[in-house]
């Protein structure tokens, strides 16, 4: 079995991933646990042992693979796949990978759902959701929003789940626990820029304020997917540019940060 944890939100993929593991151990006693960074040398090899070594006193096995892109082009990694694939059917091994991506060029297979394969998506928190969230984590650190210091603190920290949980953490330690809108003020806390405002700027006449905009885009951790998107339906004239540029993106020769810089340019 192999359990992908993919998706932009690392934040939430490593809670979950440490969740997987804390309830593997529970179920399993003296379960026989590898951690494989294959962006190390000789990992894969260490890893290609773990998976094929069998043993009476260990029969289920987790591996927690860390960098699973990374351990592509080299002559030791060009049987990755079948190795993760076969691993896949044995009911002994669970393979445990988080990363933002869920497949690549020689791992299509990983991105496919199937009875060997369990896949979990983690995108950024939007609306509802993301105040719920920020008002559980800030009382796990015995603190209380109040509505406006809530909405603000959701502003600031829109797509930054990692910022959040620090500023949080930070919040903990001040004297007062019933926090309002002025105190996170006091804090020096503020407002990224206008995610429709600078999405509006790179359509500007001027090279040097398109620049700007995307620059500040990308400061922000904006999903470039959704920038192309918006971006590419706003502008109707150049339409058969943007899909030229997404049939780039889709065969892999370019990534949506790539053809925004050119696309403003």
């Amino acid at each position: 079995m192999i359990i992908l944890l993919h998706g932009p939100d690392e934040y939430l993929r490593l809670q979950k991933k440490n969740e997987l593991i804390t309830e593997f151990r529970k179920k399993h006693d003296g379960v026989a646990v590898g951690r494989f960074d294959l962006a190390e040398k000789d990992e894969f090899a260490r890893f290609v042992e773990f998976v094929g070594s069998q043993s009476l006193f260990d029969p289920k096995k987790l591996a927690i693979l860390d960098n699973i892109f990374s351990a592509e082009g080299g002559a030791e990694e060009k049987d990755s796949q079948n190795v993760l694939k076969e691993s896949a059917k044995n009911p002994n091994i669970t393979i445990l990978v988080s990363e933002k991506n869920k497949s690549s060029e020689k791992l299509t297979f990983l991105a496919r759902k199937s009875v060997n394969i369990k896949l979990q998506k983690f995108d950024y928190l939007e609306g509802a959701e993301w105040i719920k969230f920020i008002s559980e984590l800030a009382k796990e650190n015995e603190a209380t929003l109040q509505p406006e210091a809530l909405k603000f603190l959701a502003e600031v920290y829109q797509n930054d789940t990692w910022g959040l949980r620090t500023e949080l953490q930070k919040i903990a330690l001040l004297p007062k626990k019933n926090l309002e809108l002025k105190d996170l003020e006091k804090l020096g806390l503020e407002v990224s820029p206008d995610f429709y405002g600078l999405l509006g700027g790179l359509k500007n006449q001027e090279l040097d304020k398109r620049l700007a905009s995307l620059e500040k885009l990308f400061l922000l951790n904006a999903p470039m997917f959704k920038v192309f998107n918006m971006i590419a339906y706003q502008i109707p004239d150049k339409l058969g540019q943007m899909a030229k540029y997404d049939i780039l993106v889709k065969s892999g020769k370019l990534d949506y940060e790539e053809v925004l810089v050119d696309f403003v340019i």
